[in-house]
């Protein structure tokens, strides 16, 4: 059985958000643009990325103080709030049917309503 739902931008682009954070938080992040975007980031605030070497990022960070990275970290945060409702889709292939479907099934085995 199929279902249409119609919602107001609004809540729309919360439904994206959502879905992208899960996508970033617990599951892997497809899209090459935003991958893409992300590493600019990372090496943008952080002054590395992924593929820089263990042993270069361990140097970075040591070089740098405690309130420092709290604050590069605080900048990633909220660059990264920003690219949730930039208009990207993290993951194109994980669709809004199988991420409603994952919320429902945590409601249903969870005591508590998490926090998407």
């Amino acid at each position: 059985m199929r279902r249409v739902i119609e919602l107001d931008e609004t809540t729309f682009r919360r439904l994206v958000k959502l879905k992208n954070h899960w996508s970033f938080q617990y599951r892997k992040v497809t899209n090459p643009r935003v991958k893409e975007i992300i590493e600019k980031l990372k090496l943008e605030i952080f002054g590395y990325n992924s593929s820089t070497p263990a042993s270069e990022v361990e140097r970075i960070i040591a070089s740098k103080s405690r309130e420092q990275l709290e604050q590069e970290s605080e900048r990633f945060a909220r660059a990264i709030e920003k690219l949730l409702i930039s208009g990207y889709d993290f993951e194109p292939e994980y669709s809004f049917a199988e991420h409603i479907a994952k919320m429902i099934e945590v409601l249903e085995d969870s005591d508590v309503a998490p926090v998407f």
